[in-house]
């Protein structure tokens, strides 16, 4: 499938601000660089109100300088992924590529491996590395796993690393499926794990024990709902895909539905935090 490229010049302090907003227009891959932004989206995908959206933002902000619009053959992303992508050392979890090996000093660290294509979750983003942190301290053993977004599935594989029992995943990028899959697979938990095509109303299954969503404010306040209705009792959810000034939104729409704080936690502009279903 053809992409749009799209380069806008913006200053660095507000890339992630603009990321968060573009994330809301389907754009699922950025390549961020001093104050230049290239965004990614599918081509069939890509309108003019959506480029109206994107300029109204800017000019609000004071930047016009023009958009810069590019369609991209379809490309194997993942040669373009093994120039760049190096093992990361996350919490327990050691995130790396195939082609990579481990190194020495991070030999006892549980090995998560990711191959990823154009699907959001490598471990190099504020917001994954965020909820990677936190599943130690929700993960003991034996947990029903909702992983919603999954992406290149690296939440629900790092969630069954740590001993949870099994694992449902849903995403509607096509690429997700795919990825996902190949993941679950490199990774020795293919036989715990169900991936679905579609958004929460492909789950139709309750009482997960935990349920994890690295998204966007906008799908996150639009599933909580659903989220309560499927979390058991006692039951913990990780929220991130979150800037810091989403934080008392989310926390009085997390409370509305019956979920308490219990950890957070910043990198950056980016918020991320842990739930409890009373």
């Amino acid at each position: 499938m053809r992409t749009i490229e799209l380069t806008i010049h913006v200053a660095d302090a507000l890339q992630e601000f603009l990321i968060a907003e573009l994330e809301e227009m389907d754009f699922a891959s950025f390549w961020q660089e001093d104050d230049v932004l290239r965004a990614y989206l599918p081509a069939p995908r890509w309108t003019d109100v959506k480029r109206e959206r994107i300029e109204r933002w800017l000019h609000a902000r004071g930047l016009d300088a023009p958009l810069e619009e590019r369609v991209v053959e379809p490309q194997n992303w993942n040669r373009q992924w093994e120039e760049t992508i190096r093992p990361l050392a996350v919490g327990p979890f050691l995130v790396r590529p195939t082609w990579q090996e481990t190194p020495n000093e991070h030999a006892d660290k549980i090995l998560l491996e990711i191959d990823p294509k154009m699907s959001f979750g490598t471990g190099y983003h504020e917001s994954t590395r965020l909820a990677l942190r936190f599943l130690p301290g929700v993960v003991t053993g034996g947990e029903q796993v909702l992983d919603a977004g999954t992406g290149t599935g690296i939440l629900a594989i790092a969630a069954l690393a740590l001993g949870a029992a099994s694992a449902l995943a849903f995403d509607v990028d096509e690429w997700a499926q795919q990825n996902a899959v190949e993941n679950f697979l490199l990774n020795g938990v293919a036989e715990h794990v169900t991936f679905r095509e579609g958004s929460i109303e492909v789950v139709k299954e309750s009482g997960f024990d935990l349920i994890l969503a690295n998204i966007n404010r906008n799908v996150l306040i639009d599933f909580l709902p659903h989220f309560a209705e499927k979390t058991q009792p006692g039951g913990h959810l990780v929220l991130a895909g979150l800037l810091h000034t989403d934080r008392a939104t989310m926390r009085d729409a997390a409370t509305r539905e019956g979920f308490t704080l219990e950890d957070e936690a910043e990198e950056n502009e980016w918020w991320a935090c842990v739930l409890r279903k009373g």
